[in-house]
């Protein structure tokens, strides 16, 4: 199922603040980090495949410094829904419940003992180099995700009993940097992730709970779920592989040849093979330059100029003429 890009683009911002050449790894496959654009959506199998070259020879303990660069930012809806609840319990119930909307790869739970209740994180990979690396990423950033929260809302942040899934470091100059980061209630060799914090706390009031701002953000919540879930129903055909390739990305679309090598295909053999489906490389393109303009469009935060260079166009008269030539209108006309 397709999910939002935002840990693809998390990811990439902490390996970069962690002096990993990121983007040198990305332009070889036609990707500009700088120009993901952080609406879209990605398909599993295609993340997993740009991490195989992002994070070849990192690591996985790098993870725990890369997860630190996480930020709420991105979040959108989803912050301001859990920021307008009005207990700490909702907040985790309601991360819980649309954490499809977050970095994380794996799965969120919860659990409960007689005294302390855990926010709980599965990851789906621990036996691979590459899966630990996105899952200690991910169990840093969700620690740093807590806490952000709390300081977001103006609340002092509890002690937490912290349990990793991950083998406890042999080099004391490593565990320490655990300790630094987690605190001193730190465990490994768990089953999973968890974040242990005393009953009492669910209960706090979050300041800055509002009812009518939590609604309006739940419908947006919402909605996206349903967006997701509507993408989840089309076909993973090759068509829609090089439709998710190209959707990543705003301002200059990647080219075929770019294409073809993130898709681990030679060239001839993609427009071969989209021959053979009765569309081409260009029809694609140009049906999702289309699409994203509607989007753009309907969203009504952005000019028709702003519009213009998000979709690779040089001048705005260009995509005025383009737009004409697609839907029989201007874009001022159809945005009214």
């Amino acid at each position: 199922m397709k999910r939002s890009i935002l840990g693809l683009m998390y990811l990439i911002q902490g390996m970069r603040n962690a002096g990993i050449d990121v983007d040198a790894r990305l332009a070889s496959i036609g990707i500009k980090a700088d120009a993901l654009d952080p609406s879209s959506t990605i398909h599993p199998s295609l993340e997993w495949d740009i991490q195989k070259v992002i994070g070849l020879n990192v690591k996985p303990e790098t993870g725990l410094f890369i997860g630190q660069h996480y930020a709420l930012a991105g979040y959108g809806p989803l912050l301001m829904l859990l920021v307008s609840c009005d207990t700490i319990q909702d907040a985790i119930d309601n991360g819980i419940r649309f954490q499809r909307l977050t970095h994380l790869y794996g799965v969120l739970g919860a659990a409960q003992s007689d005294h302390h209740i855990a926010l709980t994180y599965q990851p789906i990979d621990l036996a691979t180099e590459r899966g630990l690396l996105r899952a200690q990423s991910e169990v840093s950033g969700t620690y740093k995700f807590i806490q952000d929260i709390y300081k977001m809302v103006n609340l002092p942040i509890p002690n937490i009993r912290v349990e990793l899934p991950f083998q406890k470091p042999d080099d004391l100059e490593i565990f320490k940097q655990y300790q630094d980061y987690y605190g001193s209630d730190l465990h490994f060799n768990c089953e999973k992730a968890a974040f242990w914090l005393s009953h009492d706390v669910l209960t706090v009031k979050i300041p800055s709970s509002d009812l009518m701002t939590f609604r309006v953000y739940q419908a947006k919540c919402m909605d996206e779920i349903e967006r997701l879930g509507t993408e989840d129903l089309e076909e993973h055909s090759l068509i829609q592989r090089v439709n998710d390739y190209l959707e990543l990305q705003q301002g200059v679309i990647p080219t075929m040849a770019e294409t073809a090598l993130a898709l681990n295909l030679p060239e001839r053999t993609l427009r071969h093979q989209l021959q053979q489906l009765n569309t081409s490389y260009k029809k694609i393109r140009e049906q999702l330059i289309q699409h994203k303009a509607l989007r753009l469009i309907e969203y009504k935060e952005y000019s028709i100029e702003v519009i213009a260079e998000l979709l690779g166009y040089s001048e705005p008269a260009a995509f005025n003429h383009a737009f004409k030539r697609w839907f029989g209108q201007s874009p001022r006309q159809y945005g009214k």
